[in-house]
């Protein structure tokens, strides 16, 4: 009779033991998985807000706040500038080369802004603008 030994496979045990040990460090992969997820939306989320101000601000700059002194445009869909300017001192008289007077004047405006993403305020802000106004006392664009 030929005797069997007992180290020719493994155990119903020590299969069970080997899976949850596997299943543990899979659920901690996974875990990660999803904490990286999450930090890639949030910072793709941070990005577009910066895109979002960026654009706006280019917008503003091209306004002429005497013009202008409040308004609304879209920066995309579902996304909008809303703005409110305030003169900050009086209007002088713009300069020309050496120091000419023209007939224009300009005053430094304080421009609050905020920018509206799905009816929400997702960035408020504020700069100095120069506005100006023509000859016959009428803002120019």
């Amino acid at each position: 009779m030929i005797a069997r030994s007992r180290t020719q496979g493994f155990s119903t045990l020590e299969l069970l033991v080997a899976l949850a040990i596997l299943s543990l460090g899979l659920m901690a992969l996974i875990d990660f998985r999803l904490s990286l997820l999450q930090t890639q939306s949030r910072q793709l989320a941070q990005v577009e807000a910066i895109q979002h101000e960026a654009n706006a601000l280019a917008l503003l700059r091209q306004i002429n706040p005497a013009a202008e002194p409040s308004g609304r445009k879209a920066l995309g869909q579902s996304v909008w500038l809303q703005w409110e300017a305030r003169p900050a001192g009086n209007y002088r008289p713009q300069l020309a080369w050496l120091g000419r007077e023209t007939g224009y004047r300009v005053a430094l405006f304080k421009v609050d802004y905020a920018i509206i993403e799905a009816n929400a305020v997702s960035v408020r802000g504020s700069i100095a603008l120069i506005g100006r106004i023509g000859p016959d006392s009428r803002p120019t664009l």
